[in-house]
């Protein structure tokens, strides 16, 4: 009697632990499962951040090569009967991309914002959600910027007025959907200049995008908005705006 006692209060026992262990399973299953959530939306956040990072890169590593002053007034489409400068806000993004890929054009501004353009997923930017290219040049003289491309007189008559943007010097750049401006000011840039550097120009590439939630999961009103807003650029020498 006393031995089959002892068996039952094992079994008391026994059962008691794994209630236990499966009450506090369930209380953790949620916290573990929204950390896995978290875990997959940052990770894809980041994916898509290296995935602009790199298209801003491969566009200002193209235009580290090009004269951004010589070629600013050249067609965006060299193709016989079509609009030299078709208006780019009016396009799809499928006929943006073919006119990238078929325009022939050699206008820096273009040829740059195409090169970022087509490095990223067609269809991923919406300019009605503040998605856009911005392309910036800079002249460094003796540590001290001297100038900054496009002024509004390169603009090509036949040209849209909605892609060059900047109230004032210290911000003129262009714009692929005329709804950006670029958040590098000059002020903001002459801190990282040296003034003992050789005298040399700048292409900057800026691609401000709105990244929607891979979850939907962690919408906190303006903490943490959905989409996530977002900017990606990248800065390469250019020796053809080097001031004279």
């Amino acid at each position: 009697m006393m031995r089959q006692h002892k068996q039952k209060g094992a079994s008391r026992v026994w059962g008691a632990s794994r209630g236990q262990s499966m009450l506090e399973f369930a209380l953790f299953l949620p916290v573990l499962l929204i950390l896995l959530a978290g875990l997959i939306e940052i990770g894809a956040y980041a994916n898509v951040y290296m995935l602009y990072l790199d298209a801003s890169r491969e566009g200002a590593r193209f235009g580290s090569n090009v004269d951004p002053e010589l070629t600013v007034q050249h067609p965006f489409d060299y193709r016989t009967g079509n609009p030299p400068f078709p208006d780019v806000t009016t396009m799809t993004p499928a006929e943006l991309r073919a006119v990238c890929n078929n325009g022939e054009t050699t206008n820096f501004y273009y040829e740059v914002a195409c090169l970022a353009f087509q490095n990223i997923p067609l269809g991923s930017l919406d300019p009605s959600r503040g998605d856009d290219v911005v392309v910036s040049v800079i002249g460094v003289q003796n540590g001290a910027i001297v100038h900054r491309w496009p002024l509004p007189s390169h603009r090509n008559p036949t040209d849209h007025a909605y892609h060059f943007r900047g109230a004032d010097g210290d911000h003129y750049c262009w714009s692929l959907y005329g709804v950006r401006e670029s958040d590098l000011a000059n002020s903001d840039l002459a801190g990282q200049l040296r003034s003992g550097a050789p005298d040399t120009g700048f292409v900057i590439v800026e691609i401000y995008h709105s990244q929607d939630h891979f979850t939907g999961l962690f919408t906190i009103g303006e903490f943490i908005p959905n989409p996530i807003p977002f900017r990606a650029y990248s800065v390469f020498p250019v020796s053809a705006a080097e001031p004279d």
